[in-house]
């Protein structure tokens, strides 16, 4: 009820709240003293504030001469006046934090502050408040080694080593910025380069104002355009540490504030493949800002690349030698004793893992750089760790505790977070004797006939005959029966009320894999409910269903066609073409571009080196299945929205497709990354072969739900 009230300025609050002290009329002028403002003010402020109160069942009365009133139940006003106090402590301490968040920022951005009384102003506060909201900041400073001096008549100046302010901003602007925006941006297939939309998401008032929006930018359009592949394999979280990394570098450099290091730990960086890579990425950048990296700032950048996760294991640099920074008997030695204390503290042997081990293996070398020097890591998945995944991570925190105590390491809880994924896989793994069922999984995107296809089919590759994969489409969950899957596996936010959901990247990182083997481990041992209407299908339905497939596969292996066009075409009207060719009027044609279209917006699939495209939709526009192949009669299209692309293939499936048919489709999307003899025949002008191919990757489809419906 208090969130209606939360609009209220604190001024408007106290007021409100001395009138329903009140059961006569109080003068505005006593009103606008006591809260110490003018009539004017009050005014203006107390306009429209019965719209506000409605629900309450209190309002205010004027009346002239006499002043203002708050009419209403002696009962009804004595619960207004708690809701607002409520309101007003909320309100309080949301101040406090703005201010402490204003105090704090002015601090690290400029070294100083301005007198307590323009601050004071600023918030209206006493200077009393400031200075008390300086001595919580001190706290938080103090843990950076940064302190305040103060001298009589001059600014309150903040000291300390360039190296502890940089972390100091580095970790406070990490702290205060949205998780959700980088768990949106994990969920999409278009990393890390579009990470821009991440910093977009904060706002104009966010944390961000610590640091210079132009560089930001302008970093960020630098790596984007890099062609140093390497760049471009660091995990999300590691690639925006990066662009703020670089961002508050630029910007402390061209402040003249130089980052100091120890001569032979400097000159031990040096040494390491990694500072080549740094070296020339610092190059890269000193041609765009016009300036120099001194030799401490590129080892910075080092150690950075060093601790930072990858999408997948570097093999672009040396295995680590006993004179690197992190050597390998240390990791190894790390590493076994962590499986120790795990295992003495859960009861259980994993030691003989050895997908266990290289996993741990393969984390902790730039964990422990990031360890050594103070590096934190942000893991945006550690809450539904900790959530769902309980067990686990505790048994975890444990086992770090114990080996921290004796290799006098600082692990925190994210890094915690990435080593329970780890130990989670290894308990699933390891009663492989166990009878285990099978379990369903639903995987979806937009349309379920493109990106889920793939993913779905990645899926099955590693899991084999532990799950049973179907592709379905976002409209699908609502209407989806529950009692058919076990898990959601969802490529964009998606909610549902009977099965749990996985958020997982379209390319399906190493983490989204630990956390599907966590997943399925569980739910195979889980008892699946069927009822005997479910175990056996009645005899009408199967038969129907038997005939709808039949007609849509007809249609569809009947309908296939290769179109050779021009290569100089542009996109636009290789769009109204395919609508032509394949809509059977013009209603339908444009129905089937602009779903077509509309579904390329949210991101297509490209086969770069086989130059295809895979372009698929719902649509209105059709009544059955259709697959057809566009190809350039030369070399690849011309326009440049093509990306150098020769073939596309394209596959529509009507709005309320029969989930088998759908399933069968995905098949053929599917076949394009895993049946050579598929792309082949797509880049054939022979649409017999198509068919004889679409026919081979259809038919163990077919007979999978015949012997499923059998009972078999």
């Amino acid at each position: 009820m208090t969130q209606r009230l939360a609009i209220l300025s604190p001024r408007l609050i106290q007021c409100l709240v001395l009138l329903a002290d009140n059961d006569d009329f109080v003068t505005v002028a006593k009103l606008a003293d006591s809260c110490k403002t003018s009539k004017r003010t009050l005014f203006r402020e107390m306009k429209d504030i019965n719209e506000i109160l409605r629900p309450y069942r209190v309002h205010i009365q004027s009346k002239t001469g006499y002043g203002v009133k708050m009419e209403g139940e002696k009962d009804e006003k004595i619960h207004f006046k708690s809701l607002l106090l409520q309101a007003g402590m909320k309100n309080s301490l949301i101040l406090k934090e703005e201010r402490q968040a204003y105090l704090l920022t002015e601090l690290l951005k400029n070294k100083n502050l301005q007198k307590f009384v323009v601050y004071s102003r600023k918030f209206d506060v006493s200077e009393a408040t400031i200075s008390n909201d300086l001595k919580a900041i001190e706290q938080i400073l103090s843990s950076y080694d940064l302190q305040f001096t103060r001298r009589p008549g001059s600014p309150m100046n903040l000291v300390g080593t360039e190296e502890n302010f940089r972390k100091a901003i580095t970790d406070y602007i990490h702290k205060h910025m949205g998780e959700e925006p980088l768990k949106r941006m994990l969920e999409r297939d278009d990393r890390p380069w579009q990470v821009e939309d991440y910093f977009r998401n904060q706002g104009p008032d966010s944390i961000l104002q610590l640091v210079n929006k132009e560089i930001l930018w302008k970093v960020i359009n630098i790596l984007k355009e890099n062609d140093s592949i390497w760049v471009h394999r660091l995990a999300q979280s590691s690639y925006i540490g990066l662009i703020l990394h670089i961002t508050i570098a630029l910007e402390r450099m061209q402040n003249n504030d130089e980052i100091k290091m120890n001569p032979s730990l400097l000159q031990q960086i040096q040494e390491d493949p990694y500072y080549t890579k740094a070296k020339d990425l610092a190059a890269y950048i000193e041609d765009e800002f016009d300036m120099t990296f001194p030799q401490e700032e590129i080892a910075y950048i080092t150690m950075h690349l060093k601790g930072a996760r990858l999408l997948n294991v570097d093999t672009s640099v040396p295995e680590a030698t006993e004179e690197e920074l992190v050597s390998a008997y240390e990791v190894t030695r790390l590493v076994y004793r962590l499986v120790e204390a795990f295992e003495m503290i859960s009861g259980l042997h994993i030691k003989q893992d050895e997908l266990l081990i290289s996993g741990l293996t393969t984390h902790l070398r730039p964990a422990l750089t990031r360890i050594k020097f103070k590096m934190e890591i942000r893991n945006p998945l550690l809450k539904q760790i900790q959530t769902q995944y309980a067990q686990v991570y505790s048994l975890t925190s444990q086992a770090v505790l114990k080996i921290s105590s004796e290799y006098g390491l600082v692990i925190n809880e994210d890094e915690i977070g990435f080593l329970a994924i780890h130990f989670g896989a290894a308990m699933e793994r390891r009663n492989p004797h166990e009878q285990r069922r099978t379990v369903r999984l639903a995987v979806v995107c937009a349309s379920g006939i493109g990106i889920s296809s793939l993913l779905a089919s990645k899926i099955k590759r590693i899991f084999q005959d532990e799950v049973k994969v179907e592709p379905r489409s976002q409209v699908d969950v609502r209407s989806m029966n529950p009692e058919k899957y076990d898990l959601l596996v969802s490529t964009m936010p998606i909610e549902s009320d009977h099965l749990p959901v996985l958020m997982v990247n379209p390319l399906l990182s190493d983490t989204d894999v630990e956390n599907l083997k966590v997943e399925v481990g569980r739910l195979s041992r889980s008892t699946m409910i069927q009822t005997e209407g479910q175990a056996h299908a009645r005899m009408g339905v199967v038969l129907d269903q038997m005939e709808d497939i039949a007609v849509s596969v007809k249609h569809l292996l009947e309908n296939i066609d290769i179109v050779v066009l021009d290569p100089t075409i542009p996109m636009t009207k290789i769009f109204s073409t395919i609508g032509y060719r394949i809509g059977k009027d013009k209603k339908s044609g444009k129905l089937i571009v602009d779903d077509l279209r509309q579904r390329e917006k949210m991101g297509s699939i490209h086969l770069e080196e086989e130059q295809v495209i895979l372009l698929h939709a719902k649509t209105a526009g059709v009544g059955s299945p259709i697959c057809m192949v566009f190809r350039s009669n030369a070399s690849s299209f011309q326009d440049p929205e093509m990306n150098g692309m020769k073939t596309i293939v394209v596959l529509l499936a009507p709005v309320n497709v029969n989930p088998i048919i759908q399933e069968l489709m995905s098949r053929i999307s599917a076949g394009l990354l895993e049946d050579p003899s598929f792309l082949f025949a797509i880049h054939r002008e022979e649409s017999a072969r198509l068919r004889e191919s679409i026919e081979a990757l259809l038919k163990p489809g077919l007979d999978e739900w015949l012997k499923e419906v059998a009972g078999e």
